[in-house]
Formats: structure tokens, C-alpha cells, sequence
């Protein structure tokens, strides 16, 4: 499901927002929300376990409360009534954006003169982007910058090709985690200082999830598709464990019932203390090895592809189809109605 075709309509999961960043044509005048929305969407995938899931409730139909003129086709962050985006393309200028939640005024404007894809998140009073092999963090308040860190090149010689868009952050240590070709590599929130790298797991192309003080990563190790823990605290391996086939587009998930990883046509669970796979569900409504997401709510995981939505059952281990046709899987939310 497309994170920002289904925000443009209920925003559930993000602040629950009547209004999203959007240029819909409403044919009607703005009508700001009545209360400033109190809850959190800090970064990718919601929190740094990835599970898409937000504890705030939504009415079923929206109504439209406030639309910006700020271009994005990339999914904003926010937190304490404050949208936070980047207006990143080659028709913009690349500036990082603040927006009020209630009524969609704009409320600073960086210019960073980024382009192309990026990662954004919210660490403590910090707004950080991460793009051009550049970790920035600005002032959430006023947007001036704090700090800037060059991702630097790797020991062996030669620039790493970094994924900035796979930006992850642990709010608990500060630790701010970017994949690179070559492994991880791990700052600190509060001065963009170093703090510890790894080689352990290359070639990544989803973004890691962190829980419970744990490092979740795919790529490659020792060339085998396979899912790979470190500490967050100082990247030491925890553990390694091999796949038959990766998804190159489904991020893991993070629970306190597992590391969830799509591999090949199933998803598996991993017990995040020893890697082993305590559970392995088949995908046979769906193609696992097409463009892939998940989500995990509770009990319930939602896998959702081009092919369609499915709701995984993971006491029963089964499946049931909330949807059988096309779904434009680059992102799920899963949240309450009211």
C-alpha cells in the first residue's frame, strides 16, 4: 500500500492529519484542524523497529483541513504538531521545511541544496538528513544547522556508495545508523561524531531496524542473502543467519516477537536473541518476491505487493486476503479508525 496514497486519505499513522502535503485540489477553502496533533512519525517506517504502526486513532472519511504549495514526493516526519519535509528535486532548490500540523503554515526553511533520494528523521530536538554522503542535523525549533558530517571514505581506500534513504535512528542512545555498500556506519545524534562502523553485513538495500538495543540489517555476509544483528551500542555481530532470497524491497520489522524478514515467497520469524527461525509462514497469495512491505501490529503482520494486502494471523500462522488486486506496495500503515 502507498504510504502516501493512503495518508492523503485517512493519515493514519502520521499525527492523523485531516491534511497531508499534498496539491489534491479541494475546490473548497482550508479549514485547519481543531486540535494540534499530539502523536509521533519520527522516521521511516514510524519508529526504528520499522513496524509502520502508530498508536493514534482516525476517523474513517477524512475531511481536507489544509493543503502546501512545498513540492515533496518524499514522506515527511513529525512530531509535537510540527510536519517536517525537504523539498529535494531537480526543479527545487533542496531545502529541508517545517510546517505547522494544524493549519499547514510554513514555519522555517533551510536551504541544503540536496538532490535525489535521502533520509529523514527526528532524534531529540534534532531534525537529521542525511543525503549526498552528508549527515545534517538541524535545530528542530529554527532549523539553523548544528552540525554537519561527512560520511567518510572507507579504510580500505575509495568512497563507500552510501543509501542515505536507509537512514535509521535509535532515540534511546542517540545513535544515528547509515547503510553503506561496505556495511554500517554509526554517529551520534548529538555531535554527528563517529561512533562505530562494521563490515559485517554489505550491499543493502532495505532499511535496517533497531530494537531492543539490536541492530537489524540485510545485505550480504560473506556473499550469502542473510539477516544480520549488531549492538547499536558498539556494532559488535551478534549474530548472522543465511536467506534463500531477500526481499530487496521489504524492510525487517522489529518486535518483541521477532525479527520479520520477507525471504523469497514467506515470511520468517527470527528469535532476536539467536537469529534461529521460530516461524516461517508461506506468501502463497501473493508473490513474496515482488515488491514487497510489512507491518506489524500486535498478532496481526500485513504484507502487502502489487498482487495485494494480506493480514498474517501469527499465533495461527495463517493468511487471510484483504485484497486481491493491485497495491502500490512501497509502504504499509497500519492504525485504528474510529
Amino acid at each position: 500500500m502507498n504510504r502516501r496514497t493512503f495518508l492523503a486519505t485517512a493519515c493514519v499513522g502520521t499525527a492523523a492529519l485531516s491534511g497531508c502535503l499534498s496539491v489534491l485540489p479541494s475546490g473548497r477553502p482550508d479549514t485547519p484542524l481543531p486540535a494540534v496533533p499530539d502523536e509521533t512519525w519520527p522516521q521511516h517506517g514510524a519508529n526504528s523497529a520499522n513496524t509502520f504502526v502508530s498508536d493514534v486513532s482516525a476517523p474513517p472519511r477524512g475531511n481536507l483541513a489544509w493543503e502546501s504549495a512545498t513540492f515533496t514526493r518524499w514522506d515527511p516526519v513529525i512530531t509535537d504538531g510540527i510536519v517536517y519535509t525537504t523539498n529535494f528535486d531537480p526543479s527545487n532548490e533542496g531545502s529541508a521545511i517545517a510546517l505547522d500540523a494544524q493549519d499547514g503554515s510554513e514555519q522555517w526553511r533551510t536551504l541544503l541544496e540536496g538532490d535525489g533520494d535521502h533520509g529523514r528523521a527526528l532524534v531529540d530536538e534534532r531534525f537529521l538528513v542525511a543525503y549526498d554522503e552528508e549527515l545534517v542535523a538541524l535545530d528542530r525549533r529554527n532549523g539553523d544547522v548544528l552540525w554537519r558530517q561527512p560520511l567518510e571514505e572507507s579504510e580500505t581506500g575509495g568512497r563507500p556508495t552510501y543509501a542515505p534513504e536507509l537512514l535509521a535512528v535509535d532515540e534511546r542512545p542517540g545513535v544515528v545508523v547509515v547503510p553503506s555498500r561496505d556495511g554500517l556506519e554509526a554517529f551520534r545524534a548529538e555531535n554527528g561524531e563517529p561512533h562505530w562502523e562494521t563490515s559485517g553485513v554489505t550491499q543493502q538495500r532495505v532499511t535496517p531496524a533497531i530494537h531492543d538495543g539490536t541492530v537489524y540489517a540485510v545485505g550480504a555476509v560473506d556473499g550469502t542473502d542473510s539477516v544480520a544483528a549488531f549492538d547499536v551500542d558498539d556494532g559488535t555481530t551478534r549474530w548472522t543467519k543465511a536467506l534463500e532470497q531477500a526481499s530487496t524491497s521489504a524492510d525487517p520489522v522489529a518486535t518483541e516477537r521477532g525479527v520479520f524478514v520477507v525471504d523469497g515467497n514467506s515470511l520468517g520469524v527470527h528469535d532476536p536473541e539467536t537469529g534461529e527461525r521460530t516461524k516461517e509462514i508461506g506468501l502463497a497469495e501473493i508473490d513474496g518476491t515482488e515488491s514487497t512491505t510489512v507491518a506489524v501490529d500486535g498478532e496481526t503482520a500485513f504484507v502487502a505487493n502489487a498482487e495485494g494486502l494480506l493480514a498474517v494471523d501469527l499465533a495461527a500462522e495463517t493468511t487471510r486476503v484483504l485484497h486481491d488486486d493491485d497495491v502500490y506496495a512501497q509502504g504499509s500503515v497500519s492504525g485504528a479508525t474510529r
